[in-house]
């Protein structure tokens, strides 16, 4: 048996396969339930356009060349919960400035303290 032949074969019993498997697929019955319970429609929600997503003005953990805007200092320290670096720090001291954040007493040292 030549090559060809071998090719030829292989390609006959997979093309013979599946068209098996589409003709029992077109007239296999679907059971459906009698009844079946009606979508519910989903409540109207009012269309908000998204916001563009802002990204932070850097990166690191090293202190910030200028002073950070609120919404800065908002995803700085979203961005480095983790840890306790200097960009941290700079967003922390100005959300409490601004009011956003009422620092715990009890807490206060360790936050400062313990550079996690």
């Amino acid at each position: 048996m030549s090559p060809w032949e071998s090719v030829h074969s292989v390609l006959a019993v997979v093309g013979a396969g599946l068209f098996a498997v589409v003709a029992v697929g077109c007239v296999w019955p679907v059971i459906r339930p009698r009844h079946e319970a009606p979508a519910r429609p989903r409540p109207a929600r009012a269309h908000r356009p998204m916001r563009p997503m802002e990204w932070p003005m850097d990166w690191t953990c090293d202190l910030p060349n200028r002073p950070l805007s609120l919404r800065d200092a908002h995803r700085a320290m979203q961005l480095h919960r983790e840890h306790g670096c200097a960009r941290k720090r700079a967003a922390f001291a100005m959300l409490v400035a601004h009011g956003h954040i009422v620092p715990d007493s009890a807490r206060q040292h360790g936050f400062w303290g313990s550079g996690r």
